[in-house]
């Protein structure tokens, strides 16, 4: 049982890595040429703390228990408000002209803090629980 869920850790740490890697290279790659963010790199730097995240939260996670469930549910409603933060700075940015993004570059952004934030507040949520 504990040698599954190192296992799984250790999985997850190995595709964080990876997917860390790949992100530092394509973001690289696209402040070379001058247009950073193009999106898809800020996709998978999101992913690469979404592994981390679960690398953390798998050993908690895999009971499927209350605690895990309160964990779930506090960090979906933490993150909602959060996210609520961010449209407004953003509008706020786009209202006064000092944000200068294409339709495709917002979107990726917008999903990379979603994704990042949903799961970064369930590990601060499960530290203090």
């Amino acid at each position: 049982m504990t040698s599954t869920i190192k296992s799984m850790q250790t999985a997850f740490i190995v595709l964080g890595s990876l997917f860390l890697l790949f992100s530092i290279i394509f973001s690289t790659a696209t402040i070379s040429i001058g247009i950073f963010p193009v999106g898809h790199e800020l996709i998978m730097l999101s992913v690469s703390i979404m592994a981390f995240c679960n690398a953390y939260l798998y050993p908690q996670f895999k009971s499927n228990d209350e605690r895990s469930r309160s964990i779930r549910e506090k960090g979906m409603f933490y993150s909602y408000f959060v996210l609520v933060g961010y449209l407004v700075v953003f509008m706020t940015l786009f209202q006064f002209n000092l944000l200068n993004l294409d339709g495709y570059q917002m979107v990726c952004v917008i999903a990379a803090l979603l994704i990042s934030t949903v799961f970064i507040s369930m590990v601060v949520i499960s530290k203090r629980i």
